[in-house]
């Protein structure tokens, strides 16, 4: 029996639906299925009992369950237990983050984490929002920071920090000599987006449309620096978050402009893995994001 299908049938046993459980370890269906079927060929009986509308515990799935938790547990306890017999905080930190957060909020707690923490090996990737959670449930990370953080039965979300969009354009276009920019004025404008996937585009999204407004957006991306590259050549303008517009960036031509009589706030959060153990790198990686620079 491996931890991952063990998992997977706790996980069936306690939403009694595969798509659930599917969706909630980010595979697919058959996936899910193919595992289950894996662990009761292993042990010679079936542990559900399938019908088209309900998922049940048969009695062979009933004795399992508890050896199932039992032993999830005590694999995070002893992990967890070894990871703590170092006194210094040293180790890996798997760290994963979108772009907008990774490249213009994260550097300075970086840096006064790597100043504090030498021994730590800090670890960090950019990733798509959907991703960071997908790794995250398949224990590929430690923490994850996202735009618009979304609480999950097997993920916690903790409070990082707020930005807010405003309009960013070249220095040439109409919008730049002006103090601020109503809404209703964007329509009709070229665009610039992050994807459709992406929270930050369903936020926009959203306000253009409470506003009646439609723009024409010439292209998707999710990385923020292509989009201000986009920016810069003339392709369109975009909605970017506040911190994420750089002194090189006015220096190449880019201005931001306030949105009028409308703030659009981008909660930033931190993502971590319920129930997981959380060794003394990750912790004080973890307290150091949400301390306030400037205390």
């Amino acid at each position: 029996m491996e931890l991952y299908q063990l998992k997977l049938f706790v996980d069936l046993a306690e939403k009694k639906n595969f798509t659930q459980v599917a969706n909630e370890n980010y595979v697919t269906q058959a996936a899910v299925t193919l595992q289950i079927r894996k662990l009761e060929s292993e042990l010679g009986v079936p542990l559900f009992h399938r019908t088209t509308r309900a998922v049940t515990l048969l009695e062979a799935g009933q004795k399992l369950l508890p050896y199932a938790q039992q032993m999830l547990r005590l694999s995070d306890e002893a992990k967890e237990t070894v990871r703590e017999t170092k006194t210094e905080v040293s180790g890996l930190v798997r760290v994963a983050s979108v772009h907008s957060v990774g490249l213009y909020e994260l550097p300075p707690y970086i840096k006064r984490f790597l100043q504090k923490f030498p021994g730590v090996n800090l670890r960090i990737e950019y990733r798509t929002s959907d991703d960071i959670y997908r790794e995250l449930l398949a224990g590929d990370i430690d923490v994850g920071i996202v735009a618009y953080p979304t609480e999950m039965s097997r993920i916690e979300c903790r409070p990082f920090s707020t930005d807010d969009l405003a309009v960013v354009c070249m220095k040439d276009h109409a919008f730049a000599k002006k103090k601020n920019v109503g809404v209703p004025e964007l329509a009709g404008q070229n665009f610039v987006q992050f994807t459709e996937e992406t929270p930050t585009r369903r936020a926009t999204d959203a306000v253009l449309s409470e506003h009646g407004v439609t723009v024409n957006v010439r292209t998707e991306c999710d990385n923020i620096e292509v989009l201000k590259q986009m920016i810069e050549i003339g392709y369109g303008i975009a909605l970017l978050p506040r911190n994420s517009l750089t002194e090189n960036d006015k220096v190449r031509g880019l201005r931001m402009i306030d949105l009028k009589d409308i703030k659009i706030e981008r909660p930033l959060g931190i993502l971590l893995l319920k129930n997981a153990p959380r060794f003394k790198a990750m912790r004080a990686f973890v307290d150091t994001l949400m301390t306030r620079q400037d205390a």
